[in-house]
């Protein structure tokens, strides 16, 4: 559910009677999670939003053009950290007394498709896995590194087995376009390892 944050003066929102406050429980019947969420289902011609107003829920009904925005602002999405622990960490090696932001690690598959973030996909599961297919998430931009499990647990500071090809293949085989990246660490991932890993992701080349 998503809390209304402003609704725009003269907007369709305002004319059917949503207020700011309100909060989005489903639109069309689906749940209502993230902004993208919000604009994947308003770019439909005919809305039905079920709003929690106090202890009450209400049904609009809205009509529009396909590109009509219905003037809604809604909170802001919270981005998930980062559970990896990788031994190259960009963030570790900030100096200290920067602004706190600066320290966050980042891991959200979101922000991959919004902004172009980097993201090594260790913890997206089956439901988001098809969230991105049928949202069309894409392009997407991931952190590779290696292809080869032992070295990438070690690159990544992880114990588990996070089926990166398996989840490369699938997303490619649901449309999305992948954006790949190694950092190079002489001695861990390159030689041999920077080999399999070229070859393991040349079998994607015009797929990804």
């Amino acid at each position: 559910m998503l809390q209304i944050i402003k609704v725009h003066p003269g907007s369709i929102a305002q004319q059917v009677g949503i207020k700011a406050g309100d909060v989005i429980i489903t639109i069309n019947n689906q749940e209502i999670n993230d902004q993208i969420d919000f604009r994947f289902q308003t770019s439909e011609e005919n809305l039905e939003l079920l709003i929690q107003r106090d202890h009450h829920q209400v049904l609009y009904q809205i009509e529009k053009d396909f590109h009509d925005d219905i003037g809604i602002e809604i909170q802001e999405m919270k981005m998930k950290a980062c559970g990896n622990n990788c031994i190259f960490c960009f963030v570790y090696q900030n100096p200290r007394g920067m602004r706190r932001a600066l320290y966050f690690k980042d891991e959200d598959y979101r922000f991959s498709f919004l902004y172009g973030h980097y993201v090594t996909l260790t913890r997206v599961n089956k439901k988001e896995l098809n969230r991105i297919v049928n949202q069309k998430l894409s392009p997407l931009y991931i952190s590779v590194h290696s292809t080869e499990d032992t070295t990438r647990k070690l690159l990544l500071g992880i114990d588990r087995d996070g089926h990166l090809l398996e989840k490369i293949e699938f997303l490619v085989q649901g449309g999305i376009e992948l954006h790949a990246q190694i950092v190079l660490c002489p001695g861990i991932n390159d030689g041999k390892v920077y080999d399999k890993t070229i070859e393991d992701l040349k079998r994607y080349f015009r797929r990804i």
